[in-house]
């Protein structure tokens, strides 16, 4: 999946002097100081009426050039007093190349910077060489490629820093290196691209900043993380991060991990084949992720292609795409408000969804198909140290193994004492398990209008001339209402809370017949029947496919 140069091809590539300068910007104005020179208002001749014929407006001047986007007058420049006018925000203030003999150059517009035969040291003089205590940023261009060594350390970057690196940084099987790009307590920081191939120790470690922006980046075969960010423990919080393309092929722990991050919004992370998961949002509040795709994600901990964890809450996932691995969605350690929108996960050896001990967490649709394990999970570890699995609303998926040998125990599983008020509504859950295809654990959990199961489900024969017709016993173990202040008697509220849906198995008799149903307590086995009675009796037996919803 690589389309990267290799590096014996990156090592070759080089540059010239005047193509350095060129990319400097060397062909037009860069900056401007002191105070701007442009012909004024009363310099520029009145063309009157001929002028304006030809579609220039009062004075002569071209009606639809006269104001920029921010209503700011262009003809008279010459009262605009500036410090720095910078033309666009992709020129370089210094350029980091290589030349025919394969040594590193910074040039700035004054000169060279530093030269040597390393990419890192040379890139961090350039970076070094930036205005010292700027408020503004201003850029690194890395436009050769290079190799990376241990005793290069990492790319350190201070504030108001961006990093434009499209060539590729590779690092020699053997070499130990630390994060090729790295941030302490720095805010401002753009890197705008960056590619990076070989076991360095992770692409990107951004520990306590803030105002960051990552674009369009590139990490195959790193030893652990792709990009992380964090701030825990005595270290401030990171805050306000975006992240725009981010491809992470190969590495040996996630793709993209967070811990400790507020405010974050994240485009779009692909994952081939991590050794754990494509994205990780620990103890991160206020994130939003437009889609997080993955191949195979895996390690021992059960990790997912998403997974949020240690109280991670508002977060919003637009998609989801998952294949094979451990999980494709895992939710764990009291997070909360947690909405992912659609889903499309395949082949997990575990479950498809597994949400643990989080609360209010939703999925709103997609697909969970052929999971070694349950298609979703619900669960409550009842360890009185955590909150329970509360509010989890799973509606309109559809969950199913259609292998010739399926192997998905549950379609949807409920587990665990301590869950309270979840729902199951909407979803197709046909041929979605070997077990069962719903299983639910709480007296308070929804189950409603799902297609091919409910609260419980199955197959009941109404027997001709038989008062009643048919008898399904222990559908519900649950006696009471556990809410206080709700009635004494079971049936007051389990037979209300509990209704039922029916049709003949078959293409049925030809005789009239009709039936009604209702739940009926059995004290003596202390649970809830099923209870079928004839209002027509057709004097034959008729075979009845039923589901029974829990409403309430």
């Amino acid at each position: 999946m690589k389309d990267t140069p290799t590096d014996s091809d990156s090592n070759q590539a080089s540059l010239s002097r005047r193509t350095a300068l060129a990319l400097l910007g060397g062909t037009g104005v860069a900056a401007l100081s002191g105070t701007a020179a442009a012909q004024s208002d009363g310099e520029r001749e009145d063309d009157g009426e001929e002028d304006r014929g030809n579609g220039r407006g009062n004075d002569g001047k071209p009606w639809n050039r006269d104001i920029d986007a921010n209503g700011n007058g262009l003809y008279n420049l010459a009262s605009l007093d500036v410090g720095r006018v910078y033309t666009s925000a992709r020129d370089a203030d210094i350029i980091v190349w290589k030349d025919d003999d394969g040594t590193f150059h910074a040039d700035g517009a004054d000169g060279e910077v530093a030269s040597g035969d390393g990419v890192v040291p040379v890139a961090q003089a350039a970076v070094d060489g930036l205005t010292e205590g700027r408020t503004w940023n201003e850029k690194v261009l890395i436009a050769s490629p290079g190799e990376m060594t241990s005793a290069d350390g990492s790319l350190e970057l201070p504030s108001y820093t961006t990093l434009d690196a499209p060539a590729t940084l590779s690092i020699p099987d053997g070499e130990s290196v630390p994060p090729v790009v790295r941030a302490v307590g720095a805010e401002h920081i753009d890197v705008e691209s960056l590619v990076v191939e070989g076991p360095a120790a992770m692409g990107i470690r951004l520990t306590s900043c803030s105002n960051v922006r990552i674009g369009d980046v590139r990490i195959t075969g790193v030893t652990s993380d792709g990009i992380r960010i964090d701030g825990r423990g005595d270290a401030p919080r990171s805050t306000d991060i975006q992240m725009g393309q981010i491809y992470v092929e190969g590495n040996g722990h996630h793709g993209v991990e967070t811990y400790g991050v507020d405010r974050i919004q994240i485009e779009q992370v692909i994952g081939n084949d991590p050794a754990s998961c494509v994205v990780l949002l620990n103890d991160t509040v206020d994130a939003t992720v437009n889609s997080v795709v993955g191949r195979e994600p895996g390690g021992p901990a059960g990790y997912a292609t998403f997974r949020v964890a240690n109280g991670a809450h508002d977060v919003t996932v637009g998609e989801v795409v998952s294949r094979g691995g451990n999980r494709g969605v895992f939710g764990v350690s009291e997070c909360y408000d947690i909405t992912i929108g659609h889903v499309n996960i395949e082949g997990a050896e575990d479950q498809g969804i597994l949400v643990q001990n989080c609360r209010d967490f939703t999925v709103q649709g997609g697909v969970v198909k052929n999971t070694n394990g349950d298609g979703v999970r619900i669960d409550s570890r009842d360890d009185g140290e955590q909150l329970p699995a509360e509010g989890v609303s799973i509606s309109n998926l559809r969950v199913y193994d259609d292998r010739d040998e399926p192997k998905q125990t549950w379609g949807i599983l409920e587990t665990g004492p301590a869950c309270n008020h979840n729902r199951i509504v909407n979803n197709d859950v046909r041929g979605g398990g070997t077990t069962r295809n719903i299983g639910i654990f709480s007296n308070t959990t929804v189950v409603r209008d799902n297609v091919g199961g409910g609260f419980a489900d199955g197959e009941v024969t109404l027997s001709a001339g038989e008062s009643p017709a048919a008898r399904v016993e222990g559908v519900s173990e649950f006696p009471d209402v556990t809410i206080p202040g709700s009635v004494d008697e079971p049936e007051d509220f389990e037979a209300s809370a509990l209704s039922v849906r029916a049709k003949p198995a078959t293409t049925g008799s030809s005789e009239t017949y009709a039936w009604e149903s209702y739940a009926e307590w059995n004290g003596s086995a202390g649970s809830w029947d099923l209870v079928f009675e004839w209002r027509t009796d057709p004097g034959v037996d008729v075979t009845l496919d039923y589901v029974v919803d829990k409403t309430r």
